[in-house]
């Protein structure tokens, strides 16, 4: 039985690996941070799991896992919390998404916004 693409994910993987093809499919390329175990490993404490690179933007994207009948919803811990609002202090803007709809919003608004104009493969 094949997932749609909106469902909820089980695993916060499902999801990385679904907006890592989505965003392939829609001609962007993104990169991931991994941070799991990464105490004392030099890596900014609550950095975005996601990079997205889109028609001329760098998008930095938190994702999160929904709520399913198993499992809650991802949250966001305090290191996430303090990097997002010191983000925001410099006008920077870090959704945090639980979905592909959402990450296809965001390379929409890319593409609506590129200073090269709308880039389509």
């Amino acid at each position: 039985m094949s997932r749609k693409m909106t469902s909820a994910y089980e695993l916060e993987k499902d999801l990385v690996e679904q907006c890592r093809q989505r965003a392939e499919d829609m001609g962007c390329w993104v990169a991931f941070v991994g941070q799991r175990k990464a105490k004392g490993s030099g890596t900014t404490v609550g950095y975005p799991d996601m990079t997205l690179f889109c028609n001329g933007w760098v998008v930095l994207i938190e994702l999160k896992r929904t709520k399913t009948a198993d499992g809650q919803a991802g949250t966001l811990n305090l290191g996430q919390i303090a990097f997002i609002e010191k983000a925001a202090g410099q006008a920077v803007r870090i959704p945090v998404i639980d979905s592909v709809d959402d990450l296809t919003a965001v390379i929409n608004e890319c593409r609506r916004h590129s200073p090269r104009g709308v880039v389509r493969r």
